[in-house]
């Protein structure tokens, strides 16, 4: 439990940038697209892993491929929400995959649509941790 809350405090610590005007259409359409898509998931943990998935596609993009801190990240957090049940970790991997490959075909390079793309998946997992931290919500 205390991992699982050491990743909802990192979320909550993630900086959102301040756009300017200009870019406050495509910030809001990079959001609309990352929150209709989470709506497709079958739990808040799947849509975690599928939010570090694409995160981690990001980092890698802009940073290198030997940058590991949303997979280490979405590791943890398998490894604590599979301990009970190791189909719901093939779960996870699937989601997480699905993520990762998802911002593949989407960006081939670091651009500002990347950061757009990053602060909207920010927002999205603070969202789904605060969820995730909900003792009365179903994960």
């Amino acid at each position: 439990m205390k991992r699982l809350s050491a990743i909802i405090l990192l979320f909550l610590a993630i900086p959102v940038n301040a756009q300017a005007p200009d870019a406050d259409k495509a910030r809001e359409a990079a959001e609309l697209r990352v929150e209709a898509d989470m709506v497709q998931m079958n739990s808040i943990v799947e849509a975690m892993a599928k939010n570090l998935g694409q995160l981690h596609y990001l980092r890698q993009l802009c940073f290198g491929f030997s940058d590991q801190k949303w997979r280490n990240y979405a590791s943890q957090m398998m490894d604590l929400e599979s301990t009970l049940d190791p189909s719901r970790r093939s779960n996870m991997i699937q989601a997480y995959n699905s993520g990762y490959h998802l911002e593949q075909d989407r960006h081939s390079t670091c651009s500002e649509s990347v950061t757009l793309d990053v602060a909207a998946l920010a927002e999205n997992g603070r969202n789904l941790a605060a969820m995730l931290g909900d003792p009365y919500r179903e994960h």
